[in-house]
């Protein structure tokens, strides 16, 4: 595990990626996934001194571990995005034992889903009888964000929460930003697409989205120059023909077309079918650099570093 640094000063120009969850769907551990990994979708971002996590899938739960690990005892503040409420982006959640531990502070984004606020698409999850625990009984300190289309997430230097803008600010102030984006290309009720931009560099995690034809243009303009674009391609060209249309999903083609068309740094091959093994997923990683030669197949475990 890379170092977090020893001071705050220390780590104002960090802009580290960790991935804890690879996996769509539902779960799959097992030997046939034991190199890339079987936990449903999480990717942590250290920006600065903040820590961003997107998306609660299973490997939420053992990041929870690590962070109060690194915390050490002292307070822990952290902010989550959720994509959407399907089950495989937010199983982890209950399990995520800094939402246990009186000194964390976790602020929670989300889409308006179904009319509900991302609080109450979360709260019945983790509350009787689906749960044995009610989140609002737990120590921590929770705040939730119900965010629309194209809202901007921003931290300024010094802050240590985040605040929500409906506009894009220009400011020297500004240390991070996030900025969402709905996309209806996922059923029933769409998902959010976030860019991540800190010290002259961003990332797209755009998971849970299925291209008809050409990708869509406003996409596009919001990935265009990603130095890492984290894109879903579940599925071979194949499995997508003959059974796997409008499922909201993409295929390798579909994510190599954006990687392109936007001119991205690098992409990653993510959310990944959880009946194919690792072996499919080297192929598939393997035809996608035929189109473009700078991409991986996501790993749990593997890192990147941005500002390296």
């Amino acid at each position: 595990m890379a170092s977090d640094g020893s001071s705050p000063m220390a780590n104002t120009q960090r802009f580290l990626v960790r991935f804890w969850g690879v996996r769509g769907s539902y779960p799959a551990p097992g030997p046939q996934t034991i190199r890339h990994g079987g936990n449903t979708a999480c990717v942590e971002v250290q920006i600065g001194t903040h820590t961003i996590i997107l998306d609660a899938g299973s490997g939420l739960i053992r990041l929870g571990r690590e962070l109060l690990q690194r915390s050490k005892g002292a307070e822990l503040n952290v902010s989550l995005f959720i994509t959407h409420g399907h089950g495989d982006h937010l199983i982890g959640f209950p399990f995520f034992t800094p939402l246990y531990d009186p000194r964390t502070r976790i602020s929670i984004f989300g889409p308006r889903l179904a009319g509900q606020s991302i609080e109450q698409l979360i709260t019945p999850i983790m509350s009787p009888p689906y749960f044995p625990v009610d989140v609002r009984s737990l120590p921590s300190c929770r705040t939730f964000h119900t965010i629309t289309n194209e809202e901007h997430i921003i931290w300024r230097h010094g802050d240590t929460d985040p605040t929500v803008r409906t506009k894009h600010e220009d400011s020297k102030d500004i240390e991070a930003r996030v900025t969402s984006k709905i996309t209806n290309s996922h059923p029933q009720n769409g998902a959010l697409i976030y860019r991540i931009e800190h010290a002259g560099r961003h990332l797209v995690f755009a998971t849970d989205v299925e291209w008809e034809g050409q990708p869509d243009a406003d996409f596009i303009s919001l990935a265009k120059g990603a130095d890492l674009l984290i894109h879903d391609a579940q599925y071979t060209s194949d499995d997508y023909k003959q059974a796997k249309q409008g499922f909201g999903h993409s295929t390798v083609k579909m994510a190599t077309d954006v990687a392109l068309a936007a001119r991205v740094r690098r992409l990653i091959l993510f959310h990944h079918e959880p009946t194919y093994d690792d072996n499919q997923l080297d192929r598939m990683e393997a035809e996608a650099r035929a189109s473009f030669a700078n991409t991986y197949s996501a790993c749990e475990g593997m890192e990147i570093d941005l500002l390296a």
